[in-house]
């Protein structure tokens, strides 16, 4: 096998890859999998300490590996990273886009008692990030004329209903739905764009839970799935080395989902658990009183 791929079973030896997000959780399975396949990584985030911590271990291990900030939710940020991956190790050739979260604690609640602010800030970080760093880096391949791959990432969140996180799994929905449109926009160019769609994972080095609401929905998200565990990060990194690879060279515009098939069934639990919106019961209490 070996001597069939030339020790290159991927096709993405010497690559010059960019992780945006790419410094802890998924993100960073997502880099170390890409410099395991021997692609040459920037990695671009605003967690300053565990990027820089990251890329100094994969260098120590022999890894060609460089950090650099950025805040994908601005555009300039987005483009100096990109100018930075292409100044280090050359054309871009593969860009991985793992980023966006729900928003934390403070982004659980129901969408009634949700701000417009709310509603805004969970679109900016989880679509406009991801259209930012889409456009940067096919502009990027085009002007380099390379057949590049972009890989995002959208959540199980975008495809089933979200209780208390509707705002973040709407952006989601549209990561979705736009990495459809990019792919037939930036086919004529070769430049493949894919998407994961990540359930729930778990990794080590996750603090420990203070809000019950959120323990408890870790307890239940890890019974519903078909294979009745939550996700390593690792695994769905590899979904994405498939997608940044020479073996998936013939998908273009699809959604791959890595969520231990919990989308398959009715068991999902709501993220922060079942709850009544404050909104509702203030509404309540003025008209009782």
């Amino acid at each position: 096998m070996d001597e069939a791929t030339g020790g290159d079973p991927f096709g993405l030896r010497d690559a010059n890859a960019l992780v945006v997000g790419g410094a802890s959780g998924l993100g960073r399975a997502v880099t170390e999998r890409l410099v395991e396949a021997g692609c040459r990584v920037t990695v671009a985030d605003v967690a300053d300490e565990p990027g820089e911590r990251l890329t100094k271990d994969l260098a120590e291990r022999g890894g060609e590996v460089v950090y650099r900030h950025a805040d994908a939710r601005r555009g300039d940020e987005v483009d100096a990273a990109v100018a930075a991956a292409r100044a280090e190790f050359g054309p871009l050739e593969v860009a991985v886009n793992v980023v966006g979260n729900p928003g934390g604690i403070a982004g659980v609640k129901p969408f009634l008692d949700m701000t417009e602010d709310d509603l805004r800030a969970r679109w900016e970080l989880n679509f406009l990030s991801t259209f930012l760093c889409c456009r940067s880096e096919a502009l990027a391949m085009i002007g380099d004329g390379v057949a590049g791959r972009i890989v995002n990432f959208g959540s199980s969140s975008g495809m089933v209903g979200a209780p208390n996180v509707s705002g973040y799994g709407a952006a989601k929905a549209g990561v979705i739905h736009f990495t459809k449109s990019a792919a037939m926009e930036l086919a004529r160019y070769g430049i493949r764009v894919n998407c994961v769609v990540p359930g729930t994972h778990v990794s080590p080095s996750q603090r420990p839970v203070t809000d019950e609401r959120i323990a408890e929905f870790r307890r239940r998200a890890a019974e519903a799935p078909v294979l009745r565990r939550l996700g390593e990060p690792r695994e769905t990194a590899g979904v994405a080395l498939f997608l940044a690879s020479e073996l998936s060279g013939y998908m273009t515009g699809h959604s791959v989902v890595s969520d231990g098939g919990v989308v398959h069934t009715t068991a999902r639990p709501p993220v922060g658990m079942d709850r009544e919106a404050q909104a509702v019961r203030a509404l309540r209490e003025r008209a009782e009183g």
